[in-house]
Protein backbone atom coordinates (compact mmCIF):
# COMPACT_ATOMS: atom_id res chain seq x y z
CA UNK A 1 0.00 0.00 0.00
CA UNK A 2 1.24 3.50 -0.83
CA UNK A 3 0.52 6.57 1.26
CA UNK A 4 1.46 9.95 -0.22
CA UNK A 5 1.39 13.17 1.79
CA UNK A 6 1.65 16.48 -0.04
CA UNK A 7 2.96 19.31 2.14
CA UNK A 8 4.21 22.89 1.86
CA UNK A 9 6.93 24.75 3.73
CA UNK A 10 6.14 26.66 6.93
CA UNK A 11 2.91 24.71 7.42
CA UNK A 12 2.31 23.62 11.00
CA UNK A 13 -0.55 21.34 10.01
CA UNK A 14 1.68 19.68 7.39
CA UNK A 15 4.40 19.07 9.97
CA UNK A 16 1.86 17.71 12.45
CA UNK A 17 0.33 15.27 9.93
CA UNK A 18 3.76 14.14 8.71
CA UNK A 19 4.83 13.39 12.29
CA UNK A 20 1.57 11.55 13.01
CA UNK A 21 1.95 9.40 9.90
CA UNK A 22 5.56 8.53 10.64
CA UNK A 23 4.59 7.45 14.15
CA UNK A 24 1.50 5.50 13.05
CA UNK A 25 3.27 3.74 10.19
CA UNK A 26 6.55 3.10 11.99
CA UNK A 27 6.08 -0.67 12.31
CA UNK A 28 4.03 -1.23 9.16
CA UNK A 29 6.50 -2.48 6.59
CA UNK A 30 3.72 -3.19 4.06
CA UNK A 31 2.97 0.54 3.78
CA UNK A 32 5.19 2.95 1.83
CA UNK A 33 5.04 6.57 2.97
CA UNK A 34 6.08 9.24 0.49
CA UNK A 35 6.17 12.90 1.53
CA UNK A 36 6.25 15.41 -1.34
CA UNK A 37 6.42 19.19 -1.38
CA UNK A 38 3.37 20.31 -3.33
CA UNK A 39 5.23 23.24 -4.90
CA UNK A 40 7.99 21.01 -6.25
CA UNK A 41 5.71 18.32 -7.70
CA UNK A 42 2.41 20.15 -8.29
CA UNK A 43 0.79 16.76 -8.69
CA UNK A 44 -2.88 16.17 -9.47
CA UNK A 45 -3.65 19.91 -9.42
CA UNK A 46 -3.62 19.91 -5.61
CA UNK A 47 -3.64 23.39 -4.11
CA UNK A 48 -4.47 22.59 -0.47
CA UNK A 49 -1.97 21.11 1.94
CA UNK A 50 -1.62 18.82 3.69
CA UNK A 51 -3.28 16.46 1.22
CA UNK A 52 -3.19 12.74 1.96
CA UNK A 53 -3.58 10.03 -0.67
CA UNK A 54 -3.98 6.30 -0.15
CA UNK A 55 -2.99 4.32 -3.24
CA UNK A 56 -3.35 7.42 -5.47
CA UNK A 57 -6.85 8.18 -4.17
CA UNK A 58 -7.46 11.38 -2.20
CA UNK A 59 -8.18 10.46 1.40
CA UNK A 60 -8.17 13.84 3.19
CA UNK A 61 -7.08 17.45 3.40
CA UNK A 62 -5.90 19.13 6.59
CA UNK A 63 -5.37 17.52 9.97
CA UNK A 64 -5.48 13.75 10.35
CA UNK A 65 -8.12 11.90 12.36
CA UNK A 66 -5.91 9.03 13.55
CA UNK A 67 -8.77 6.71 14.49
CA UNK A 68 -10.51 7.02 11.12
CA UNK A 69 -7.20 6.71 9.28
CA UNK A 70 -6.29 3.45 11.04
CA UNK A 71 -9.79 2.13 10.36
CA UNK A 72 -9.39 2.97 6.65
CA UNK A 73 -6.02 1.22 6.50
CA UNK A 74 -7.53 -1.91 8.02
CA UNK A 75 -10.46 -1.87 5.55
CA UNK A 76 -8.11 -1.37 2.60
CA UNK A 77 -5.82 -4.16 3.77
CA UNK A 78 -8.78 -6.54 4.31
CA UNK A 79 -10.06 -5.84 0.78
CA UNK A 80 -6.70 -6.81 -0.74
Amino acid sequence: MDITLFITGNCLSCQRVENQLKELLNNRKEINLLVENIKKVNSNGIIIAPALFIDDELYSYGDLDEEKFIERLELTRAAN
